[in-house]
């Protein structure tokens, strides 16, 4: 493990860093055939979908990745959630140079019996360039966004994990769900 990693939580600053590292985890998991957790849950691009059936509207399964659009989307997303507070993040530098980030952005979302709270985080972003891994730094990132989530009084965090990833969120006690579903309209 690592000791001499500083952590920080972003700013506005650092927006193009963050989307920059929101873009690198989605083409590191597609170049590396790496769809288990957001095939089944979020997103996966329409030609690794082939095999499945077309919806009743005959839209298309999903659209085909698009990796500049992404990350000009998430620069906007984060431009406007950094800066009212819905959205927060951390990044990890080793002698001052940034090295992993994630956050979580605080929705909105329906009530349920466990729990009533109309609101629930989403963790998202989780990147560590590939020279970093398996030093504890996604980990120490999740610890301070996990924080933050129980600091804002929220009890349901969730998550779409890369295959890579998940034993880091099954460590920290985060369950995986079986009955997600998802229409592309």
């Amino acid at each position: 493990m690592v000791t001499d990693i500083c952590y920080q939580r972003a700013v506005m600053a650092d927006i193009p860093l963050l989307a920059a590292h929101h873009r690198m985890m989605f083409e590191e998991m597609r170049s590396n055939g790496d769809d288990n957790g957001v095939k089944d849950t979020c997103c996966a691009p329409g030609e690794q979908l082939s095999s499945f059936p077309a919806p009743l509207t005959g839209q298309p399964v999903a659209p085909a990745p698009d990796f500049d659009r992404l990350e000009r989307a998430q620069t906007e997303k984060l431009t406007e959630q950094l800066a009212d507070g819905s959205c927060v993040a951390w990044i990890a530098a080793c002698g001052g140079e940034p090295v992993a980030s994630g956050g979580i952005t605080i929705l909105k979302t329906v009530p349920i019996p466990e729990d009533p709270a109309p609101v629930t985080a989403l963790l998202h972003s989780i990147y560590t360039l590939p020279s970093m891994r398996s030093q504890g730094i996604a980990s120490a990132i999740l610890d301070r966004l996990i924080q933050e989530a129980g600091t804002r009084g929220i009890r349901r965090l969730q998550l779409y994990a890369s295959e890579q990833g998940r034993n880091v969120y099954l460590k920290k006690g985060f369950q995986p769900l079986e009955r997600v579903l998802l229409l592309w309209l």
